[in-house]
């Protein structure tokens, strides 16, 4: 599972974040994938994706609203895809079964 210290990590390596960890909130959803915003998660990402699938959201503000939500496959906590929004636009996507990742 993608846990707090891998956010700090994934934060710090990829946007040069410094993340303070007292200033993170977290939730855990079930969501099916009509409740799933197509201009978050593309049609082929969902495709992958179980219905419904469980999304584990990191939030994280400082200078911008950054989101950081993982897809979980709901009965094993596999983590299946990450999404990163930067103030509300996707600006990183991966697959974290496959190895691929895009920058939207």
């Amino acid at each position: 599972m993608f846990g707090i210290e891998q956010l700090i990590n994934f934060m710090e390596n990829k946007f040069g974040v410094a993340v303070e960890l007292n200033e993170v909130g977290k939730e855990t959803v079930l969501l099916y994938h009509e409740e799933l915003d197509e201009e978050l998660i593309s049609e082929d990402v969902l495709r992958i994706l179980p219905n419904p699938v469980s999304f584990h959201i990191y939030i994280y503000n400082a200078k911008s609203e950054w989101i950081i939500g993982i897809a979980l496959e709901a009965n094993t906590n596999n983590p299946l895809f990450l999404v990163c929004l930067k103030d509300g636009v996707r600006v990183y996507e991966k697959l974290l079964n496959e190895g691929e990742s895009k920058n939207g």
